[in-house]
């Protein structure tokens, strides 16, 4: 793989620990191995950094979470040509390091995309909203954060990042980047845990989670959107 395919993976972190360790095996153990910088704004701190010191890993923190905030402090001090925003209880593989690096080798017209996505559960109902989010994702081209959108450094620049929005910086990051340019969502689909379904309820889960685009798409301020969403981390 050439110099000009370096790659930075950002990776948000927000009380995630359990499967923060082997989401950085899985990156550390990509050919030719990529800078990595964990943003993390969890409630215990001292095991994250101790992670990312076993690791190697560059690491910045937050006293409280804000997804866009944290993304663009990661993007500030990677040095990849391509940026990659992956979410830490997301697969990672080697197939999906070559088919990123294979697309930008390939189509220089491309700026930036995302990974089809699949949801590893039991219960038919989430498997059911996976399927209309591959839908959504495939024909309107939807992208959202745990998609791993990428996107070439400077063009990320160009559009002004995530702009430090708390909440639903992917869907506005996502919505600027498709009007900047091509896009390519790109097998193969990743594979994202059902943990925050099992939590909440998978349906209860898949509606709140509509709400809050819609909410967002009709104007309401991400600031406000994050009290709904962290009900727990708004002190």
């Amino acid at each position: 793989m050439a110099d000009e395919f370096n790659v930075s993976f950002i990776v948000p972190c927000c009380d995630d620990f359990s499967f923060l360790r082997e989401c950085l095996k899985a990156l550390v153990s990509l050919e030719p191995m990529p800078q990595i910088v964990v943003s993390d704004a969890s409630r215990d701190r001292t095991s994250v950094r101790s992670l990312c010191d076993e690791f190697g890993i560059e690491l910045v923190e937050f006293p409280k979470p804000s997804r866009g905030e944290q993304l663009d402090a990661g993007a500030a001090i990677a040095k990849g040509k391509i940026l990659v925003f992956h979410h830490a209880d997301t697969d990672f593989t080697q197939r999906h390091y070559n088919s990123l690096i294979n697309l930008f080798r390939n189509d220089l017209s491309v700026l930036g995309g995302a990974f089809l996505k699949d949801i590893v559960a039991l219960y038919p109902s989430v498997k059911f909203f996976a399927w209309i989010h591959k839908f959504f994702t495939m024909h309107i081209g939807t992208m959202y954060g745990d998609q791993s959108i990428f996107v070439l450094r400077s063009v990320f620049h160009d559009l002004g990042g995530f702009r430090g929005l708390p909440l639903m910086e992917d869907v506005s990051f996502s919505s600027r980047l498709r009007e900047y340019g091509p896009v390519k969502v790109i097998s193969p689909p990743l594979k994202s845990s059902d943990r925050k379904f099992l939590k909440d309820g998978h349906i209860k889960r898949k509606i709140r989670n509509a709400w809050l685009v819609f909410l967002f798409r009709i104007g309401v301020s991400p600031q406000k959107l994050k009290k709904i969403y962290y009900p727990d981390r708004n002190t």
